[in-house]
């Protein structure tokens, strides 16, 4: 089965390029794959993983979100590595989850109470008594701490240990049990183990950087590939909160990233996706007979809207899904899908599309009380449509044809006509067309936003 198959943003091609590049990789890499916020990346994870296993590669996924409060990025990293294990090799898992414990127990929670400056007391009643099991010479340890200096107490000395203990855990154990589950992991065919991280820009901060440096200072071991799928400009904006923005022009990423690669649809495929999802609304009774009341037409307007507004595709989804519980809600009247993808994209952008994207969003109903003031203006009168058109009737009558000649050919229902004479364009369109046609299109909008769930 191809795993593109539901690829509508091209990044099938992306996928092979990066692939290519995975395959020259034999040692220990760190590779960010960055794209914004809706932009495709668990998709294409998921997708290129596939693609990737069917390669002969060994590969694991982690979506780190789901053990944002488990406490011990290590832990979550050893057991992903573990749960993907050949049956058989319980005993490996074991031992290597355990030197993960030591050092969680040891390390990451001690050095964590350093930065944030807890008291000495409390640390050392954390770790104490494990620190000291830890050490094989304490008494060499004790006696180098004693010639410190007269004054250190035992709480000191005792601390000195716990980090000890927890880089011979970090430098000695961790790598020798990192080396037999990657034997176990690749079963020979490549000297690769892909480990692809998905979701961490989604962790609470401090998880997120403890992640990052724990993959960084632990699993720094030749044939671990690390593929960080990511929003890098959000981790960097995180990175400046919680330690200062830099002093020089290197970013925080590069200081646990060896190759940045750039997840993107190019313009055209990002059009014919949003196209595609458009022309799937359910539209029961089109305004008009007219083309341009389409669904297809509808779907055209909302590629061009989508990349005119720089939306994500999530967004987009979003605003596209709105649309098409409005079309399931009020499937018994007549709307013009266009007018709801128009309206329904601008409420969500501080983009000013105008009326250029939809000709006929012109006719408001302040448009059509401006223009009709200035026909009783020039004729003095208005009298139910029929008084002389004169110079502005003529003039009136070229503009709703020149921007919205379809609105003129309506079912005489849609005008809300109060009788059934006939009437000019301009009449039919500005005097009883504008006062509800964009109101009741928003009103449909309205009434869905009520009863849909917020964004998360």
């Amino acid at each position: 089965m191809d795993p593109w198959e539901q690829d509508r943003l091209g990044y099938k091609a992306i996928g092979e390029t990066f692939t290519n590049l995975i395959k020259s990789i034999d040692t220990a890499k760190v590779i960010s794959i960055e794209a914004g916020f809706g932009r495709g990346k668990t998709f294409f994870r998921e997708a290129w993983s596939k693609q990737l296993r069917q390669s002969g590669e060994t590969v694991i996924e982690i979506d780190v979100q789901q053990s944002d409060h488990s406490g011990d990025p290590v832990v979550t990293l050893l057991g992903a590595l573990v749960d993907a294990m050949p049956k058989g090799d319980d005993d490996k898992g074991k031992k290597a989850i355990a030197s993960a414990k030591k050092l969680g127990a040891i390390g990451v929670r001690s050095v964590a109470k350093l930065v944030l400056r807890s008291g000495a007391d409390e640390l050392i009643d954390a770790v104490t008594d494990t620190a000291l099991d830890k050490l094989d010479d304490f008494d060499a340890l004790d006696k180098v701490i004693n010639e410190l200096g007269k004054g250190m107490s035992k709480a000191a000395g005792q601390l000195i240990a716990a980090q000890m203990a927890a880089e011979k855990v970090r430098q000695k154990e961790l790598p020798e049990q990192l080396k037999a589950l990657h034997a176990a992991l690749q079963k020979g065919k490549n000297k690769r183990v892909i480990i692809i991280i998905d979701e961490l820009d989604r962790c609470h901060p401090d998880y997120a950087i403890a992640f990052l440096e724990a993959m960084k200072q632990v699993f720094n071991q030749s044939g671990f590939v690390f593929c960080l799928m990511v929003n890098a400009d959000y981790l960097e904006n995180l990175a400046q909160h919680r330690f200062g923005v830099s002093t020089n022009d290197e970013k925080y990423l590069d200081k646990f990233v060896d190759i940045r690669l750039a997840l993107g649809a190019k313009e055209d495929n990002f059009k014919n996706a949003v196209y595609e999802l458009a022309l799937e609304l359910p539209l029961k009774v089109p305004y008009g007979d007219n083309d341009s009341f389409s669904v297809e037409h509808a779907a055209k307007l909302a590629s061009k809207l989508a990349v005119h507004s720089q939306l994500s595709m999530r967004k987009i989804k979003r605003i596209l899904l709105k649309v098409e519980i409005a079309l399931r809600c009020y499937a018994d009247r007549p709307l013009d899908a266009s007018l709801l993808v128009f309206l329904a994209f601008q409420e969500v952008t501080a983009v000013e599309f105008g009326s250029d994207f939809l000709l006929r969003s012109f006719l408001t109903p302040e448009e059509g009380a401006k223009q009709i003031k200035r026909l009783e203006k020039d004729n003095n009168m208005l009298r139910q449509g029929t008084i002389s058109v004169g110079k502005m009737g003529n003039e009136l009558n070229q503009l709703i044809n020149s921007k919205g000649p379809e609105l003129l050919k309506l079912l005489p229902d849609r005008y809300q006509l109060p009788d059934g004479r006939n009437y000019h364009d301009w009449a039919k369109a500005f005097q009883f067309l504008a006062p509800h046609y964009v109101p009741n299109h928003q009103d449909v909008l309205n009434a869905v936003a009520a009863v849909i769930a917020p964004a998360d």
